[in-house]
């Protein structure tokens, strides 16, 4: 399961958490939709390779 929010961060569009069994992608509040079009397909990326993808994406 994914649970996306809105939150403020601080400098990033998107932090994917997957430090518990649900993971939480969180988007920036004040970033644009498109933004955070961008940051959702690089989680579907992640979500399509497998459970151990995150472990090797990239931070932006």
């Amino acid at each position: 399961m994914l649970t996306v929010t809105y939150v403020p961060l601080d400098g990033v569009v998107a932090v994917l958490d997957t430090t518990t069994a649900e993971w939480a992608l969180h988007l920036d509040a004040d970033s644009p939709a498109e933004d955070h079009c961008w940051a959702m397909i690089e989680v579907l990326d992640v979500l399509r390779r497998g459970p151990h993808a995150a472990e090797h994406a990239l931070r932006a």
